[in-house]
């Protein structure tokens, strides 16, 4: 694929199909902003006096604030959910990896959703619900994307060799290069498009990479904590939500320049608890204690109990922040039990768009959001949980969440907790002999398998990409996407690519090839005819040479096999393959007798050659 020039680029106009509703100028307009790893104390007005956050700080004054907001405890389903409105298992997405991450296309999205009722619409930095067709956001109802690969700048689907500076992301689909900070791009790239957009009702979700790791920011924003006495790794995490702070006065500014400051719908919200744990060096409890002393009103984690991944409140729990000036809204706190899938019926309830899905988990809020209170959500239960493995299990954490109770199970562990007298979920009321703590515990329980039960009725999808459709051609598989992975065997979801800096040795796989056997790709061949497959170590742009002497590729239960000449860096070869879904594996060797596998091929392109 050919690098396109960022200067060369021009946004292309779109036509609406005959079933869209028209357009209408009063319609408002939505900036939807969304951080990743980003936790509820990782922000200057939830009682953290060290991060600077001055225009969040000003944000969260004029907003109004959902502060019993929850959502996934990782990425994937949580963007799942609030594009859909439906819980992450119900919209198959439940891990980050493993192919479970793909939102298949039988779901209608927020996007998908809003071109009806006339809007334009447009991603800016991380999808992470599939980099191939059709899972793509240019599949899934956004007119513009700009983006990078996979679940981070830097990971297996991305492009190689990008590290958070002067990369290359795709723009619908075709490498661009960028200049400057990652967090940057994705501004630049929404300021252009909502001031181009003006005059025309728009959706621009700006879903940013940062802070997840690896923590990495422009070298001020990391010294001005240094400054403070951070860890470098703590420095450069705060550094980033420094950096986005910035970056959203500026997003602001314009929308106030462009004169849509009261009729645009302005949400920042994070996609699960913080990310910031130990690190290397001082355990991260250590440091904490260093600075609580020279911040005494310093609350770690906003007094929540977990972080990232966990299903304590500190794992999902997070700041969710709506300004609408034209909407009436109540402004101030409201502590309603509310959920990211709630996100995409209050949304279509707020512009007058079309009625969501029938089998929508989520509520629309905006009786709550303008009147502070709304009857119909009281009582109302919220799950979830973290389903991190090849197959949905309901012995994985989950939570069930009713009015002040936190149900906890794992495994055969139990555990029940009262928020409002037990904030921090230090005692487990279970523990008790309490009959109506039993009862309560007992219905919750009853709660949780019965929604396990009917989502296993309904089924959870393996994902196949397409291949031999134009809409993609060639398709590139990444090692990330691999099935059927051991459980022993780690994934190789992030490369490693790393500027010269100080920070935490990040988990990766560059240099480490070795520890990957080849697995299979589960693809779906739409068109039977030849096929001319290259299998590479490192991708394409890399152009490491192979140091091998042949390939193998296995589709279907046919193995092929071509020698790799020199220093080149795949291999080629032209298959006949039929329509359907199918397995693709491919490796390298030195012995085509025994086809002993010797090196993995990380990445694979597949492009149709006709019949």
């Amino acid at each position: 694929m050919q690098i396109k020039s960022k200067l060369a680029v021009t946004l292309l106009a779109f036509w609406l199909p005959l079933t869209v509703v028209a357009a209408s100028q009063d319609k408002p307009n939505i900036v939807l902003v969304m951080t990743d790893d980003q936790g509820a104390g990782d922000i200057g007005f939830n009682q953290n006096p060290i991060i600077e956050t001055p225009n969040l700080d000003q944000l969260a004054q004029q907003s109004t604030r959902l502060t019993n907001f929850h959502v996934d405890p990782t990425c994937s389903p949580t963007r799942a959910a609030l594009l859909t409105g439906k819980h992450s298992l119900k919209a198959g997405v439940w891990h980050t990896i493993l192919g479970r991450y793909m939102l298949g296309p039988e779901h209608q999205t927020l996007a998908e959703a809003l071109k009806q009722a006339g809007y334009s619409t447009a991603i800016f930095g991380k999808w992470h619900l599939g980099d191939n067709y059709p899972y793509r956001p240019q599949d899934q109802g956004f007119d513009q994307a700009v983006i990078h690969g996979g679940g981070g700048v830097g990971q297996t689907p991305d492009y190689w060799g990008n590290t958070q500076f002067d990369d290359v992301y795709y723009r619908n689909g075709e490498p661009e290069f960028f200049s400057g900070y990652a967090t940057k791009v994705w501004f630049d790239e929404a300021i252009k498009y909502i001031s181009q957009k003006r005059q025309q009702p728009h959706f621009a979700y700006i879903a940013l990479n940062a802070p997840h790791g690896p923590y990495r920011a422009p070298e001020p924003y990391i010294k001005r904590y240094q400054d403070k006495g951070l860890h470098y790794d703590d420095a450069a995490f705060y550094g980033m939500i420094s950096y986005i702070d910035e970056q959203v006065a500026r997003l602001r500014q314009t929308i106030k320049n462009n004169g849509q400051e009261d009729n645009t719908i302005f949400i920042y919200m994070t996609d699960n608890g913080s990310s910031m744990r130990a690190l290397r060096g001082q355990k991260l409890t250590t440091r904490a204690e260093k600075m609580q002393q020279q911040y005494p009103n310093w609350v770690p984690n906003n007094g929540r109990r977990g972080f990232k991944g966990e299903v304590y409140e500190g794992g999902h729990r997070v700041p969710f922040l709506i300004f609408y000036p034209n909407g009436q809204l109540a402004g101030g706190e409201i502590d309603a039990l509310t959920a990211h899938y709630d996100v995409l019926p209050t949304l279509l309830d707020m512009v007058g768009g079309p009625s969501p899905a029938a089998d929508v988990d989520g509520r629309s809020l905006k009786t709550l959001l303008q009147k502070g209170q709304d009857e119909k959500l009281q009582g109302r239960s919220v799950i979830v949980t973290n389903q991190r493995v090849y197959h949905p299990d309901i012995k994985r954490p989950t939570v069930v969440m009713r009015d002040q109770w936190r149900y906890i199970a794992f495994n055969n562990k139990k555990a029940l907790y009262d928020i409002q007298s037990d904030p921090k979920q230090q005692v487990n009321l279970l523990e008790s002999n309490d009959a109506n703590i039993k009862a309560i515990a007992g219905e919750l329980n009853y709660e949780q398998q019965n929604w396990f039960a009917q989502l296993a009725k309904l089924g959870f999808k393996d994902r196949y990409i397409h291949v031999g459709n134009s809409a993609e051609d060639p398709v590139r598989l990444n090692a990330m996407d691999w099935m059927e992975v051991p459980d022993k065997q780690p994934v190789p979801w992030f490369i490693g690519h790393q500027p010269n800096v100080p920070e935490y040795d990040y988990v990766h796989w560059l240099g480490k090839e070795d520890k990957f056997s080849a697995l299979p790709w589960y693809i779906n061949i739409e068109q039977a005819g030849e096929y001319k497959i290259r299998a590479y170590y490192h991708d394409k742009p890399a152009a490491t040479p192979v140091n091998t002497r042949y390939c193998v590729i296995k589709l279907a239960d046919k193995v092929y096999s071509s020698p790799i000449y020199g220093r080149a860096s795949y291999c080629e070869v032209k298959i006949n393959a039929k329509a359907g879904k199918q397995k693709v594996t491919a490796w390298f060797t030195n012995d085509l007798a025994t086809q002993k596998e010797e090196k993995a091929a990380f990445y694979l392109y597949l492009d149709y050659q006709g019949k």
